[in-house]
């Protein structure tokens, strides 16, 4: 067998007892018989038949010619051997090759030795170890029997930055090959690859995707693909400090109560002395920013009178917003907002209590820390939309900052495509042993509360008829913020803290600012930490029974905030730079058939290259599946609208995506 440029011989077994006698001169094998190039290997492939492996080596030591020490007795011994060329089945031909490299899914033992024996000469596994450890052997103790040099690169795609393929580079320059890369299926192997080729300055992005594809890079890999060569929500992720966070807790707890009704004149106690100190710690940590001035970070009040409602308002009270903007630098982007809230105001065990001591650290002085990060973070980068994020007052009173805030929102005619709201983030733990510092909930809405609200009876009925008619009773814009939130967390597998979606508005009894954005009709939901401890929360601090009562610093735990800090960075990245969703989409409904057209109005922006239809299965809660279709506005998939939910995504240049764009059903 000649592939790898070798060529291997059968020795028929003699007695073990007598003298290996083989002039491997006279065979015409060797033209030195000093020659000491080759490595003999010897294999028992069965009891009864040994095989005898020439294979040229770049290692051989010549000293064994001057070596003085008595040769040690043969193992074999084999007398009057007749050499004949034998054919070793290649395992690999089916496979994808590029020069020197096999891309593959997990070989076999047999594989690996038919492998070593073709002349390969190294193995390289993007599997992780716990794969690996699922395997019914040892791959690298084999490799190392085998002499094949063994690099082990484990790959997650959804934890895959520029290390990978770095480490792949040095693989491929220290062995020349032939070399054999695997990974369950050969997806993973190609992907790196891929960035590889770019790492190094040898294909274009395009190039480089398209030449991975072909490897058998699968196209699910595409976004993770894409992913690792965007800098941007890496860096922020990475620059969020969990210290500044358990920092600016503590600050905003030393302010005694931040009662919506507490002191205002005070420098040093109450809502009044915390706003200012909100106002300008947001202005301190947007400095540097070095934009221009027409795309530059700022800091405004948002100032509302209240009358008094008889309930929590007893008093005609100034309800006092903090609004960070970090304005978009695109100019056909620049226009669409995207809102991130926490409600700086506290509360103690009676509502209307605002002169006692209430800290709320974790409800919510941790949405505000992490409002005050994400304006450090963010202002230092160039996003396409606009961020613009929201410390509110009256929450604990009614909802108020946001109630009124949003109000002048629809008044202005204000773009705003998604609100995230911050609230209780800080303490994972749960009462006894629970643990929930690896999720953060986000609540959403399926039914909108704009629908429900409507005034008009016709217009209600017929909403609901066409929701229950199709189906889509889960499919509202905020649900579908919601799965583009776990598509970011899934895509970004350094997140330390994952999305936990959560199919209802809020919790039981409770409420949050993202409900009066809801109302009026703005895709919002809620970020929430899974277990929440109510002897924490709205509560005098006191103690009983050996209980700490109180919503107290000491219980927020600054990874954990760090981690939902940075899944709410990522995800603003992502919202900010790409694309806005296409509009108008549909499903044509014209006629029977089996397989599904959707048409829909193109995104606006400049650097859309095409669109992804998405689907899954009616039963499940997310995406599941998508096909690229290219830059158009009509497509046809071959699978039956009657059996499955269809939505569209656009994509840009570098990879960011639009949150779908669930369809209505049309004649055309």
């Amino acid at each position: 067998m000649t592939r790898y440029g070798q060529r291997f011989y059968r020795i028929p077994p003699r007695s073990t007892n007598s003298e290996l006698t083989i002039t491997l001169v006279e065979r015409g094998i060797l033209h030195d018989p000093n020659d000491r190039r080759f490595r003999i290997h010897l294999h028992s492939y069965m009891k009864k038949t040994i095989f005898i492996l020439l294979a040229v080596s770049a290692f051989i030591s010549t000293s064994h010619a001057q070596d003085t020490k008595p040769e040690a007795e043969p193992r074999f011994q084999i007398t009057d051997a007749v050499i004949t060329p034998i054919e070793i089945e290649n395992p690999f031909t089916d496979k994808q090759s590029d020069g020197r490299l096999i891309f593959a899914g997990q070989p076999t033992e047999d594989e690996l030795r038919a492998f070593a024996a073709l002349g390969g000469t190294t193995v390289i596994n993007a599997r992780t170890q716990i794969e690996m450890d699922r395997l019914k052997f040892d791959e690298a103790e084999l490799c190392k029997e085998l002499g094949l040099v063994y690099a082990h690169i484990p790959v997650s795609s959804s934890k895959l930055t520029a290390a990978e393929p770095f480490a792949l580079g040095l693989a491929l320059d220290e062995n020349p090959g032939p070399i054999l890369m695997h990974c369950g299926s050969g997806s993973r192997v190609s992907t790196i690859y891929g960035l590889h080729l770019i790492q190094s300055n040898q294909m274009t992005v395009d190039q480089a995707m398209s030449h991975a594809l072909k490897m058998g890079m699968s196209t699910g890999s595409v976004p993770y693909f894409q992913k690792a060569l965007m800098e941007t929500p890496q860096r922020t992720i990475a620059s969020v400090d969990p210290a500044r966070l358990i920092d600016n807790v503590h600050m905003l707890t030393s302010f005694g109560t931040r009662h919506t009704l507490s002191d205002t004149e005070s420098d040093l106690r109450g809502i009044g002395a915390a706003r200012r100190w909100v106002h300008g710690t947001f202005t301190e940590v947007i400095a540097g920013h070095g934009k221009p001035d027409e795309i530059a970070p700022f800091v405004t009040y948002d100032a509302h009178t209240v009358e008094p409602d008889g309930r929590r308002i007893l008093e005609q009270t100034e309800i006092v917003n903090v609004v960070c903007t970090i304005p978009g630098s695109k100019p056909d982007a620049t226009n669409r907002l995207y809102y991130v809230l926490a409600h700086l105001d506290s509360r103690a065990t009676n509502a209307n209590d605002s002169t006692s001591d209430a800290p709320g650290a974790n409800d919510d002085a941790s949405g505000v820390a992490a409002l005050i990060e994400l304006a450090r973070v963010l202002s230092q980068e160039s996003l396409d939309a606009t961020i613009v994020l929201v410390a509110t007052s009256g929450e604990e009173q009614g909802l108020y900052g946001a109630k009124l805030h949003a109000a002048n929102l629809v008044a202005t005619g204000a773009d705003v495509r998604a609100v995230l709201n911050n609230d209780t983030i800080g303490d994972p733990t749960g009462v006894g042993d629970l643990d929930g510092s690896e999720v953060v909930r986000i609540f959403s809405e399926g039914l909108g509360l704009d629908l429900v609200n409507l005034d008009d009876p016709a217009q209600l009925k017929a909403a609901l008829y066409k929701l229950r008619s199709t189906g889509s009773e889960s499919d509202s814009p905020s649900r579908q913020l919601a799965r583009y939130i776990n598509f970011v967390g899934k895509l970004h597998g350094e997140l330390p803290v994952k999305p936990k979606l959560v199919f209802r508005p809020d919790r039981y009894l409770r409420g949050g600012d993202h409900t009066p954005f809801n109302q009026l009709g703005f895709p919002a939901v809620r970020f929430c930490e899974v277990y929440e401890n109510y002897d924490h929360q709205h509560q005098d601090i006191r103690v009983e029974n050996e209980t700490q009562y109180g919503d107290l610093a000491t219980f927020v735990d600054a990874q954990y905030l760090a981690g939902v800090t940075k899944l709410n960075a990522a995800v603003l990245v992502h919202l900010a730079n790409a694309p806005s969703a296409p509009t108008d989409t549909r499903i044509i409904t014209a006629d029977l058939t089996n397989d599904t057209t959707l048409r829909w109005t193109a995104s606006p922006e400049s650097d859309v290259v095409g669109y992804e239809v998405l689907w899954r299965e009616t039963t499940d809660a997310d995406w599941t599946k998508f096909k690229d279709v290219g830059n158009v506005t009509e497509a046809t998939i071959e699978l039956s609208k009657d059996n499955w939910l269809f939505a569209v995504r656009a994509y840009d240049k570098v990879g960011y995506r639009s949150p779908a764009a669930y369809p209505s059903s049309a004649k055309e």
